[in-house]
Formats: structure tokens, sequence, C-alpha cells
């Protein structure tokens, strides 16, 4: 598994933004070798942050050599979409493994 694209991803996001957690929830892979091609994380920041334009910011801060799909979410919504189940953000929790967390 290569784990560099996915900390290079991070260590962007982290000197572009202070998240409070950050989820890895996907990747494609090619069949023949199994390099990645592409992956998706989920950026969970402070409330009052304008989630739209930190997502442009985002991507353009980033610098890993495949494509990476985000998301971003406030605390507030995060929590509030995890009370549904059959919410994207409910699904990225049950599927993702955490990659940051300035707790542990």
């Amino acid at each position: 598994m290569n784990e560099s694209h996915i900390q290079q991803a991070v260590a962007d996001i982290l000197a572009a933004c202070q998240p409070l957690r950050i989820l890895q929830f996907a990747e494609k892979r090619t069949m023949s070798t199994g390099k990645l091609k592409a992956f998706s994380l989920c950026v969970i920041v402070p409330d009052g942050t304008d989630c739209r334009a930190l997502r442009t910011r985002l991507h353009l801060a980033l610098s890993a050599d495949v494509p990476v799909n985000l998301s971003v979410y406030t605390v507030e919504e995060w929590e509030d979409l995890l009370t549904d189940e059959t919410s994207y953000a409910a699904w990225i929790a049950r599927k993702g493994q955490v990659v940051y967390d300035p707790e542990t």
C-alpha cells in the first residue's frame, strides 16, 4: 500500500488549515499492480469555517501525484449528519479510517 500520497495530502492540508480530524474513506487502485490511482479524504473543521472556500483552497494546496477527492464539514454539520444513518457523512464515518486527529 502506497501511504506516501495520503501522508503528503494530510501534510498539505495541515499546512493550509487546522482541521480537527481527517478521515480517509475511499481509494482506487489499478487492478494489475495495486498502485494507488486516487483517494478520498474527509476534513472536519471548526464551526464557523467557510467549507466551500476552504475546500477550494485545499484542492489548490494539494501536491499529491494522484487525484484527491475532498469532503469538508464543520463539526456542527458533521455531528448533525451523523444522526442520519443514510447520510454520506454517516457512511464516511462507518467506512473511513482516521488518518489525522490531534487528540491521538
